[in-house]
């Protein structure tokens, strides 16, 4: 019985050593940022654990390229500062029109091949701790050439990290739970729910958005320990609206109806005909003005997200590093921190 016992006890110990690994925080680093005069020396590095730099494109004989060429020297910068600040930095391969590329990639031995020599040639060169894998518009048409993929990938992988990008509410049955659960992570894009579209104003994502689409993956099979969901830190307006749940009349204000959260911010606090509330329905915040109405995320909407996620989920990622206000009081990033490491300090330091 003592042995039995002790056995037993070692397991709870295994399990809870399991679940203490510490959360990722991760921020995505798209390539377009430095047209927005957003550089490496912006990133607050000390409120992440990761960094995803969108974007490299593969071709269709296996080789990979950054998709901006001009962004080349922000992103040797990017590595070095990363790797000063201890923080691990991640290539996001693929992404936008990538699709043919990667299916040329699966069908020909010769071309995955070079793939993988490529990836690895990167992950030396830049001293990186992982890559990402983002087919976007996945079907079941191509699900085995995805698998044969991310299957050599796991084959040839070392020290450094495989991860997914999944959207699971665009069709979560194109993805095979067993192949997401051999994989060190996965990152959940949770799809914008408000569209001229739609009739009436409603969140764009709410805390109860990204717990539906966790579902869908966690339902499938995948073990939660494993997803990392992505929330956006863009604002969208729509003009006409009074609150959620009234009509609009297309988008408002901002790039084509979208604004930086830091850029609503700026400003809700400078325009007081501006009225913020948080709806309790969904879990998101919107922002009435007197022309629009605004939809976001913003500090009770992420808290409401990162502490459905702490304990269970294996972190948390925004899209986009450069969209969050520097602020502490009104940081999404900071919120986030303060959920998931409390202990840490998070006041800005004296110059």
């Amino acid at each position: 019985m003592k042995f039995k016992t002790i056995l037993f006890s070692l397991s709870i110990v295994l399990v809870a050593s399991l679940w203490a690994a510490p959360a990722k925080i991760i921020g995505f680093y798209p390539y377009w940022v430095q047209y927005s005069q957003f550089t490496p020396n912006d990133v607050r590095y000390n409120l992440l654990t990761d960094i995803n730099y969108v974007g490299i494109s593969p071709t269709e004989d296996g080789n990979i390229a950054f998709t901006d060429p001009s962004d080349e020297v922000n992103f040797e910068s990017l590595a070095k500062l990363s790797k000063e600040n201890k923080v691990n930095l991640i290539i996001v391969i693929g992404g936008y029109d990538t699709e043919e590329a990667f299916k040329s990639i699966a069908t020909e031995d010769a071309n995955l091949s070079n793939f993988t020599q490529n990836i690895q040639s990167w992950i030396e060169k830049y001293s990186l701790a992982g890559v990402e894998l983002d087919w976007q518009g996945l079907d079941e048409e191509n699900k085995e050439n995805f698998q044969k993929i991310v299957e050599t990938l796991l084959e040839s992988k070392k020290s450094t990290t495989l991860s997914l990008t999944t959207y699971p509410m665009d069709g979560v049955e194109v993805y095979d739970p067993d192949l997401l659960n051999k994989v060190d992570y996965i990152t959940a894009f949770i799809k914008d729910q408000m569209s001229e579209e739609e009739s009436v104003l409603k969140a764009n994502t709410g805390a109860k958005d990204v717990s539906k689409g966790l579902q869908l993956l966690t339902d499938l099979g995948v073990s939660s320990s494993k997803i990392v969901p992505i929330v956006p830190l863009y604002a969208k307006t729509f003009m006409g609206a009074k609150g959620l749940g009234t009509a609009h009349q297309g988008r408002g204000s901002g790039n084509e109806g979208y604004i930086p959260y830091k850029d609503l911010m700026d400003r809700v606090f400078k325009d007081d005909s501006y009225k913020v509330t948080f709806d309790e329905n969904s879990k998101s915040e919107v922002a009435v003005g007197p022309t629009e109405s605004i939809v976001f995320v913003g500090i009770p909407t992420m808290k409401a997200i990162a502490s459905q996620l702490k304990d269970r989920f294996a972190g948390i990622a925004v899209y986009d590093l450069s969209q969050d206000h520097t602020q502490p009081l009104v940081s999404l990033l900071v919120t986030t921190g303060l959920v998931f490491y409390p202990e840490k300090d998070y006041k800005p330091k004296k110059k």
